[in-house]
C-alpha cells in the first residue's frame, strides 16, 4: 500500500515566540514532497509534484495565512505547556 502522512512539528530553544520554529511536513511513502517553514514563511517542494504544489499553495492567501499563524495558535500555547509542567522542574 501507500501511505500519506502529514507531520506538524514546533521546534524551539525557549517559550518566546522568537525563538519557535513551525515546520509542516508532507510526506509519500516516506519521502517528505512538500515542507512549510514559519522561518522563511513559505512552501518549498522537494520532488516534482512538491515544487507544483508549493507554487499553488504559495499562491493561495487562505492557505498561507493558515500556516503562517499556526507558530503563534498551535506551537505557542504547546510550548509554554510543555514549559510550566515539565521543564521547570
Amino acid at each position: 500500500g501507500f501511505i500519506h502522512y502529514i507531520l506538524n512539528r514546533c521546534l524551539f530553544n525557549s517559550s518566546d515566540l522568537k525563538d519557535i520554529e513551525n515546520i509542516y511536513s508532507y510526506y509519500y511513502n516516506k519521502e517528505e514532497f512538500l515542507r512549510f517553514s514559519s522561518s522563511s514563511g513559505k512552501f518549498v517542494g522537494y520532488t516534482e509534484i512538491g515544487v507544483k504544489t508549493a507554487e499553488l499553495a504559495n499562491n493561495d492567501p487562505d492557505q498561507m495565512s493558515r500556516r503562517r499563524a499556526e507558530k503563534e495558535t498551535f506551537c505557542k500555547p504547546n510550548i509554554d505547556g510543555d514549559y510550566s509542567t515539565i521543564l521547570t522542574k
